[in-house]
């Protein structure tokens, strides 16, 4: 049997006693405006390393180390839901990049199908168009830049978001027939702050043979392990 606590953010994991000969781990979750504990045989820290590294408070100097060289940069996907993609076919595009202006590349999504609802994938009938933005600050150390991307991500009002997409669609399809003012019934941002690790040189491979930080990072730390 599996209980789900769902809408609980857990604040504090930590053995009771020493890591090596501990029983039991301590978990400490909020929610509804309460903290609550439980105690559990096993633990596995599923969220992202930039969470992780905090939430475990007996976290061992050698896990704290190589989560220190995980660097996370942020991505905005942002679906664009349109009325039709005759312009697209006419290209006989389905997916594209590009080189300058807003975001790099952006694809077309096939209709769900869900049992026996199977929409075709028609020219002429509604479709979501997905685009990929990065940020990036070349010359700067990346640390900083995923930093920057983050603040300039969730800053930034969607209003300019929604500018910017239009004109590029505008600017790529535009000849082909594009009209944002016909052809776009919506557009749904995805603002994620750590989307990607951003591996660095040694990431992969360490000199003298040393563990790399994933590698170290795989090794369970008493009676906790890491997703």
């Amino acid at each position: 049997d599996v209980r789900l606590r769902l809408g609980a953010t857990v604040v504090r994991v930590e053995h009771v006693g020493p890591a090596q000969s501990a029983k039991m781990v301590k978990v400490t979750w909020a929610k509804d405006g309460q903290v609550r504990r439980l105690q559990a045989k096993a633990v596995v820290m599923a969220g992202g390393g930039w969470i992780t590294r905090r939430v475990v408070r007996d976290l061992p100097e050698s896990h704290r180390n190589a989560y220190a060289q995980f660097f996370h940069s942020p991505m905005l996907v942002a679906n664009v839901a349109l009325t039709q993609w005759q312009f697209l076919y006419k290209l006989g595009l389905t997916a594209f990049r590009w080189f300058e202006g807003f975001g790099f590349c952006c694809n077309l999504r096939h209709p769900m199908w869900l049992g026996n609802h199977r929409p075709p994938l028609d020219p002429k009938q509604p479709a979501v168009l997905t685009f990929y933005i990065p940020f990036y600050y070349p010359g700067l150390p990346i640390q900083k830049q995923g930093s920057m991307g983050r603040a300039e991500l969730l800053s930034t009002p969607f209003s300019s978001y929604e500018r910017q997409i239009r004109q590029q669609l505008l600017t790529l399809l535009g000849e082909a027939g594009f009209d944002p003012k016909l052809d776009i019934a919506g557009i749904i941002l995805n603002r994620w702050g750590h989307a990607y690790v951003n591996p660095q040189p040694g990431f992969y491979f360490q000199p003298n043979g040393a563990p790399a930080a994933r590698d170290v990072i795989r090794k369970p730390f008493g009676r906790i392990a890491f997703g």
